[in-house]
């Protein structure tokens, strides 16, 4: 849609790009937890980027509740909504306008493109699930993550820690600068690829390397896909060599992504705030091939061998489809936690994810809460489960 001045009644959609660049908050170390201090320097942030799961009647009636919220109760604040949800309050515009609590005044959201909404967003809001929470955070790969509150709507909320109903006492907090939060890494995904693909010529030709990169929240994956044959994979860990692999593919996962896919093909459940960077194969030739769970400052580069069968192997980060990579192709994995000369047991806080969190416990409650973690075959009260 296009960014100029869009009006119906009470609500105008403006081009958020006018909105003054943003300023993100300091995060001191908590003295009594592993919890960080989420502290705004100068004054309380302005420009507010709420996201929210698409196609779900009662996150766009949330949505609605709580920008009325912010527009009553913080007038200085800006929202900033994507294209997408600018699209949909301008198509429902009439029952949008019904619902807007102050008509005396105009309802102003913002939006525009990615690019614009990173450059002024200073506190990102979810509504909705897991996934809201990591294609949100694609939109900021390459750049610095602001704090995210995250409010659990969807069909999994082991990322989410907060319940809607609380939302006007848990922004507060965050806008007074009381609440506190969990330090998540991401993983750097740097792409070299060896060779161009033609459609039309199924033979490759060789090229001029190029290089890109992307970040993950959760993890990096390598797989056949339908293809019939197995992927070989050359290790290297620290510029050495390491192993050589036959699978259907391999996970590189966070410690916040160790309970998504790389749980489901037998690797570790891992505390957030431990630092390493886990490796987990998808269904490996060899039974001897098991998950490993490497230090964070650990430099892992993954080769294609060209003597793959398989033309062409899928290339997946956090859930997101990347142009497929090709027999010669390498994929290095590092962790963004770590700068180059510094103490890896030290995080940099312009790096990662910070995360709005209720305690340092909350963890442990979703282990058992949502993954039913060491349940048995009987419930509490001893009746039996329907398997």
């Amino acid at each position: 849609m296009s960014t100029t001045t869009t009006t119906s009644k009470l609500l105008s959609i403006e081009n958020c790009a006018k909105l003054p660049m943003a300023r993100l908050p300091e995060y001191i170390k908590s003295s009594k937890s592993r919890l960080y201090n989420v502290i705004w320097s100068s004054e309380p942030p302005t420009n507010v980027f709420i996201t929210k799961k698409p196609n779900e009647p009662s996150v766009h009636e949330a949505l609605i509740e709580f920008i009325n919220h912010l527009h009553t109760k913080y007038p200085s604040i800006n929202v900033i909504v994507s294209q997408e949800v600018a699209e949909e309050l301008i198509e429902e515009s009439q029952e949008v306008n019904e619902k807007l609590l102050d008509k005396s005044m105009t309802h102003v959201v913002y939006t525009g493109q990615n690019e614009d909404i990173v450059d002024k967003t200073e506190l990102m809001v979810t509504l909705g699930g897991d996934g809201t929470i990591l294609h949100a955070i694609s939109i900021f790969s390459n750049v610095i993550v602001p704090p995210v509150l995250s409010f659990a709507m969807g069909t999994l909320g082991f990322l989410l820690p907060f319940d809607f109903t609380n939302c006007k006492s848990s922004f507060k907090e965050v806008y007074e600068g009381r609440s506190k939060a969990l330090h998540r890494n991401r993983l750097e995904c740097h792409v070299i690829r060896k060779h161009e693909q033609n459609q039309d010529e199924p033979d490759r030709k060789r090229v001029k390397p190029s290089k890109e990169m992307v970040h993950a929240m959760n993890d990096v994956t390598i797989h056949r896909g339908s293809l019939p044959n197995l992927t070989s994979v050359d290790i290297y860990i620290d510029n050495e060599f390491f192993t050589t692999t036959f699978a259907d593919g391999l996970i590189f996962a966070t410690p916040t992504g160790s309970t998504a896919y790389s749980l489901s093909a037998g690797g570790s459940i891992t505390h957030p705030a431990v630092p390493c960077v886990l490796l987990t194969p998808i269904c490996p030739r060899s039974l001897s091939f098991r998950p490993l769970i490497l230090p964070s400052s650990s430099d892992i580069m993954v080769k294609l061998s060209e003597k793959n069968r398989n033309h062409k192997i899928e290339l997946t980060v956090d859930g997101i489809t990347q142009p497929d990579l090709h027999p010669g192709d390498e994929v290095h994995i590092t962790s963004e936690d770590i700068v180059p000369g510094q103490d890896p047991s030290l995080k940099s806080d312009k790096n990662g994810i910070w995360c709005i969190a209720t305690s340092q416990n909350q963890w442990t409650k979703d282990l058992n809460s949502l993954l039913g973690f060491n349940s048995s075959f009987r419930d509490q009260k001893g009746k039996k489960l329907h398997l």
